[in-house]
């Protein structure tokens, strides 16, 4: 659940990015980087958190914050506050995912034997994969579905082929705005708030949809897990009694 709304989160910001704000390729990519950095240095802190005070309350601390951060994305996203207004969002949400996902891994991989842990390995992309795929039609259609819900209502004047191709998607809209005459800039604003409607609508789903997470994980979570030279000292020691 955690990679599925972490891919969703890069198909709705990519065209929020690119058009919305009007950014390249190559600096939408580059302003997903705090997210990024976020990432790499809570995952560097998490197996030390798991192991002082556990993996359940490391992860729930993580979707709670990845919860906290789909909130800030869908509470202040704007066309004028542009990239800042989605910036606290994407950094707390990068800390909220690398709790969640390294204790996560740990316990895939913990509640296997040694010699199977490419069984682990394997239902560990499993999980990743199958929850990118979710993630990407859920948020994915929420958004597209927000899009055309929120324009349906700023199309009055716009000629009715124009709306039409504008309602397919806000690349559609912005080629059609080529061809809507004085209309053009009137369509360019009402698609661009649309999509930021739309967002909005996909992250509180994903708040939703982590709320649900989180309290699976503070009821069924994993507990603290034994370390694991547990089991080899037992047994040396069950060897010397016999001795």
């Amino acid at each position: 659940m955690v990679f599925g709304v972490q891919s969703g989160i890069f198909v709705v910001l990519f065209p929020f990015f690119q058009a919305v704000l009007g950014w390249s390729a190559l600096l939408s990519a580059a302003a997903l980087m705090p997210m990024a950095v976020a990432m790499m240095t809570a995952s560097g802190l998490a197996p030390r958190l798991a192991a002082r005070v556990g993996p359940r309350l490391t992860m729930s601390s993580g979707i709670a914050l990845t919860s906290v951060g789909l909130a800030l994305l869908a509470l202040f996203v704007s066309i004028d506050g542009g990239y800042l207004s989605i910036l606290p969002g994407i950094v707390v949400m990068g800390v909220g995912m690398a709790l969640s996902m390294v204790p996560s891994t740990e316990a895939i991989t913990r509640s296997l034997p040694q010699g199977k842990q490419g069984v682990a390995s394997a239902l560990n992309d499993v999980t990743r994969e199958f929850g990118t795929a979710l993630g990407v039609a859920m948020l994915g259609a929420l958004l597209t579905a927000g899009y055309r819900n929120a324009i349906d209502d700023r199309l009055d004047g716009i000629p009715q082929g124009t709306a039409g191709t504008a309602r397919e998607g806000i690349a559609n809209a912005l080629q059609a705005s080529n061809s809507a005459g004085s209309q053009a800039q009137t369509l360019v604003d009402a698609a661009k708030q649309s999509y930021v409607d739309g967002l909005q609508q996909s992250m509180w789903a994903g708040v939703a949809l982590m709320g649900l997470l989180l309290v699976y994980i503070v009821l069924r979570g994993p507990k603290n897990a034994a370390p694991a030279s547990a089991p080899d000292e037992a047994e040396h020691t069950e060897t010397v009694a016999a001795q």
